[in-house]
């Protein structure tokens, strides 16, 4: 108690001492719901404890070791001296409601998806070898989804989820006083159900990913910040049930391969307000679903516009954020899902169609929210240790997919530790 009442004096003292700052901090408590989600199915550094209170913008700059760790690689020439180790958590709840009309089922339904509490976990450890030289490694959640309709009257029971959980390692050496290089490598360990709750189970499996990038300091105040990462490719075995043999001599399962998209990245950060106190920086990532294996069918292309800020006071840091990208389903759809012509329901094997894709569209893959808000507060107990929090929220949506209605929103809070040794 002793140690959170002194820092909540610490915080009074700092921000009383400049109006300036005290209206700020105060447009950032007094502003409606903020939260921040994912893109799609993917996280791209908004769960992150620091960087997810500026809507995960890190490409240019990075606040946190997570952030380079998970983000673009080049970023880590930032913690060039001794050991940076940064641990916590991030609770994750979608909301989701489907209002359907009866068209692909023939019995009106409308319910609310139990998939609804989620935990992404964050570790991520810098090592300096030179003021040059940086290596990272760490563990988070690379991407997730889920549904849960079950026990819904006239709705099939829809059940799905994605989790991907990913291992990194990355490297940068800073080659020029001003340009920094980075690549790192991805282990990806996915867990896929998809379809209906009588013809789908969990299965896992893995795949690799590789991320280069780049930093340039063009002055001391500005940098700019680029990244390509890679497609990951998971193949996971026996998901769907096709309620028969898919083939003569074949089993009843489908296999499905699973392909996060390839990105594109672009950032800028700049800290020459405020005497250097307050950092702003945008980044543009555009996610290629429309050549990733079953997001193909069912998503569209995004570009990801995110802008962040940062304000410090003495031991204090505030941040908010916003980021946009429109909403990713897919308007005019094909007949298969990844492959999956056909799959078992309880009235017999289904033959897909375009209808019966949009259905899976709206009731297994529904991240339709476009525009996020979110705002984080760090705080530095002394040279050692740092703690970073933030909240975050996706702001409800609503679109109708084929025969359903969606609405979706989502908020999320996430904490965090971080330790430095010199």
């Amino acid at each position: 108690m002793y140690a959170i009442s002194t820092i909540l004096n610490n915080v009074r003292e700092s921000v009383i001492k400049s109006p300036n700052i005290a209206m700020l901090v105060a447009g950032v408590f007094a502003s409606t719901p903020v939260l921040a989600a994912n893109y799609g199915t993917d996280l791209n550094n908004t769960m992150l404890p620091a960087a997810g209170g500026m809507a995960g913008v890190s490409i240019a700059h990075s606040i946190e070791p997570a952030a380079a760790v998970f983000g673009n690689p080049a970023t880590l020439t930032q913690f060039n001296e001794g050991t940076n180790f940064s641990f916590g958590a991030t609770f994750y709840k979608p909301t989701v409601r489907a209002k359907h009309s009866g068209g692909n089922t023939g019995v009106p339904w409308k319910a609310k998806s139990e998939a609804d509490n989620y935990l992404v976990p964050t570790i991520a450890i810098t090592q300096a070898f030179s003021d040059r030289f940086v290596a990272g490694l760490g563990l988070t959640a690379q991407s997730g989804i889920g549904s849960d309709f079950r026990d819904t009257p006239g709705s099939l029971n829809p059940d799905s989820e994605l989790l991907v959980f990913m291992a990194n390692v990355g490297l940068a050496y800073k080659v020029t006083d001003q340009l920094s290089f980075g690549a790192a490598a991805t282990i990806g360990n996915g867990y896929l159900q998809m379809g209906l709750s009588s013809n789908t189970a969990s299965t896992h499996g893995f795949g690799f990913r590789g991320t280069v990038g780049a930093k340039y300091d063009m002055s001391e105040s500005t940098s700019f910040g680029a990244y390509y990462r890679s497609p990951l490719k998971i193949r996971y075995d026996n998901v769907v049930d096709n309620g028969g043999p898919i083939g003569p001599g074949k089993g009843n399962f489908w296999d499905v391969h699973v392909t996060q998209p390839q990105e594109f990245a672009i950032g800028v950060s700049n800290n020459s307000l405020m005497g250097g106190n307050l950092r702003i920086g945008a980044d543009v990532i555009f996610k290629d679903w429309s050549s990733a294996e079953l997001y193909e069918d069912i998503f569209r292309d995004q570009t990801v516009f995110s802008v962040g800020g940062e304000l410090t006071t003495g031991a204090a840091k505030w941040r908010l954020g916003y980021s946009h990208a429109r909403n990713p389903i897919k308007k005019n759809v094909g007949s298969t899902i990844a492959g999956v012509p056909s799959m078992g329901s309880p009235m017999g094997t289904l033959q897909l169609n375009p209808s019966l894709v949009q259905y899976f569209q709206a009731t297994n893959a529904e991240p339709i929210w476009e525009d996020q808000i979110s705002a984080g507060f760090g705080y530095a107990f002394n040279e050692r240790l740092s703690l970073d929090t933030h909240v975050a929220f996706a702001l409800k949506n609503h679109e109708t997919i084929g025969f359903t209605k969606v609405e979706a929103s989502t908020w999320q809070a996430g904490l965090g530790l971080t330790w430095t040794f010199k």
